[in-house]
């Protein structure tokens, strides 16, 4: 049997994907282990995995005058700072990981798309690696539109081309603004640079795991070798620290019930978000559900509306199959959840990689999106109305659910990797070429 040391950053949205697969590991006899910030200990004890503590505690209670201004901004200036964040975070993982390696002697290193050290620490240390890419818009491609803050479409013509071929020559200039700062850190190892060392350095050469499909991520002719679509990983078992979930089973049945999410990290704007959502529904008849997380005083949206009711947080495999429609922020996590449960939604993204997953779900038809800056009561109460009552938006839902219920990211992701073990050879897609 093999060990399986997976490195995640400490938020939800990025330790759920890779927990079917770390389950289905050890039910097969594996062992595997953790290494992620200090708060999210409990909970990953609570999913049946062993934990290490490596880098922050978490990036909800991380209040550095970097994430603070992430939040506060769009576009280019909150990137800027994002990755500023992300320096900040793997600077700290870097000393962390050496020590954790060697008590628990992995096989190979599952390595998060942004935990930058721990793919330098692999490497370095000559360890098979995988990447998790929960955000596999990240991974360039000719195909795809460049990965932006604004949620760009397909390219539909010649002159778009061009255009999103000019945007991608300006993204290089703003990667290579990160270089020095990344690279200090794999130098640090004893690691030759790298260019676009933000963006490049985490894909690892021997596999990467894909928590999708096509049909939501876009079609494309230049995935690497080594890249492998697995389907989404539904994961929305919850914690012992949470509060009884016996309600659930008493929501009503004969009227819509409306679930309303703004995930556990975008926290800085949630009084806004959830206030406009209570404006919007408080007098459409719905039972309406809000999950606001782990910051946000309930008392600030009290009195509440009858037939609201608010929660720090929901279980989204018990919450979402009693669930007619989602308003929600755009984290790949519960985009998909929600196809796979069959669910049409309001996507309301705010920044990052919210509004390229808000463009997903409008592409494939499941969704209808209201940027951020545009929510306003008035917008919201229409997009629901719409999303509930539209056939068109119904129908390309169920069809994507039957293609996300074909697949098993547990098993396939799990096999995948048992094949790295055992051969330390990359895995390719081409089994002759693997």
């Amino acid at each position: 049997m093999a060990r399986f040391l997976f490195t995640v950053v400490p938020a939800i949205g990025h330790i759920n994907p890779t927990l079917p697969i770390a389950v289905e590991l050890q039910r097969r006899g594996h062992e595997v282990a953790y290494a992620t910030g200090a708060d999210m200990q409990q909970y990953i004890h609570e999913q049946g995995c062993a934990a290490f503590t490596a880098g922050l505690p978490s990036f909800n209670n991380y209040t550095s005058f970097a994430l603070r201004r992430m939040f506060q901004f769009q576009g280019l200036l909150s990137n800027f700072f994002f990755f500023i964040v992300l320096h900040e975070y793997n600077r700290r993982l870097i000393a962390d990981l050496p020590d954790i390696i060697r008590s628990f002697r992995p096989d190979v290193l599952v390595v998060d798309c942004i935990t930058h050290s721990a793919a330098h620490v692999a490497e370095k240390l000559r360890i098979p690696w995988a990447t998790n890419h929960p955000v596999p818009g990240l991974i360039p491609s000719r195909d795809a539109p460049p990965f932006t803050s604004w949620g760009l479409p397909p390219a539909q013509s010649l002159a778009m081309r061009a255009a999103y071929r000019m945007v991608r020559f300006g993204q290089g200039i703003f990667y290579r603004m990160f270089d020095p700062a990344f690279n200090s850190i794999r130098a640090s190892q004893g690691l030759p640079p790298m260019r676009h060392c933000v963006v490049t350095s985490t894909l690892s050469p021997y596999l990467i795991l894909i928590p999708t499909c096509e049909g939501f991520e876009y079609p494309r002719s230049d995935w690497p070798d080594q890249a492998h679509l697995i389907g989404p990983a539904p994961w929305g078992k919850g914690s012992s620290k949470e509060q009884s979930v016996a309600w659930i089973d008493e929501l009503p049945r004969d009227r819509p019930v409306i679930y309303a999410t703004l995930g556990t990290v975008q926290v800085f704007r949630s009084v806004r978000f959830f206030k406009t959502v209570i404006s919007a529904l408080r007098h459409e008849g719905y039972c309406v559900v809000m999950s606001i997380g782990p910051v946000l005083d309930p008392k600030e949206l009290e009195p509440l509306p009858y037939g609201f009711r608010v929660e720090r947080f929901v279980p989204h495999a018990l919450i979402l199959p009693r669930c007619t429609a989602v308003i929600h922020h755009g984290g790949q996590g519960i985009a998909q959840d929600c196809i796979y449960n069959g669910l049409p939604s309001v996507v309301v993204p705010i920044s990052h990689d919210l509004y390229e997953i808000a463009a997903r779900c409008e592409h494939a038809g499941v969704s209808l999106k209201i940027p951020y800056p545009r929510l306003t009561p008035e917008r919201l109460r229409t997009c629901v109305k719409t999303i509930l009552a539209d056939q068109a938006i119904h129908a390309a839902t169920r069809s994507l659910q039957a293609t996300f219920r074909a697949t098993n990211a547990g098993e396939t992701g799990a096999s995948l990797l048992e094949q790295l073990a055992a051969t330390k050879k990359p895995v390719y897609r081409n089994t002759q070429r693997g």
